[in-house]
């Protein structure tokens, strides 16, 4: 990497771009209740920053009170010489990555790492909002709207109609995870 400096400012630029627009996939509520229907799923963003590495400060920190990955390995591992697109540290990831749900039911999206991430529904998986983490991948044109989840914050989506719906982070466009909507007369769950 030529220019860290500049490269942790193109990152926090762009974060921060990302958070400020707003999206409308599906429909979100804020929401830090714990309170589910029978049915309803969960979603973790997860990420495993080290809050004790001063590299994460230029882009935004780290809030997670423990963590094991410093800014320098989340940077080895964007790429491999083995692809040609970005292919992201494993600790940043949505869990679960596949989930089924009756119709009628909520998605409750908790952001449990400690840096920013959205949950952003798109048509296709693609880049999201920060160039160094996309390479080889084509934005998703739904990014540039994305809404940023703070540590410790959630959303609830609901209103998802029946067939799958892809989402993805915008940040860090390896965490994907797909949700499958079956009528609520459906014996799948």
């Amino acid at each position: 990497m030529k220019n860290a400096t500049g490269f942790r400012a193109a990152i926090a630029a762009l974060v921060l771009l990302g958070l400020v627009a707003a999206t409308a996939a599906g429909t979100y509520a804020a929401g830090g209740s714990d309170d589910n229907s029978p049915g309803d799923r969960n979603v973790a963003m997860r990420d495993d920053c080290d809050p004790t590495d001063p590299g994460w400060a230029p882009t935004g920190g780290c809030l997670r009170k423990e963590g094991n990955v410093g800014f320098a390995e989340f940077n080895a591992l964007v790429s491999s010489p083995l692809s040609t697109a970005t292919v992201g540290h494993p600790a940043w990831r949505n869990s679960p990555s596949y989930l089924v749900m009756k119709e009628g039911a909520t998605v409750r999206v908790r952001n449990a790492g400690g840096r920013n991430h959205t949950f952003t529904e798109v048509a296709a998986f693609g880049g999201g909002n920060v160039p160094p983490l996309n390479q080889g991948l084509t934005r998703a044109p739904e990014c540039p709207f994305a809404i940023g989840i703070a540590p410790g914050e959630s959303v609830k989506l609901t209103d998802l109609g029946v067939g799958n719906h892809l989402f993805m982070c915008c940040i860090h466009p390896w965490m994907r995870a797909m949700v499958k909507v079956v009528p609520s007369s459906s014996h799948q769950h």
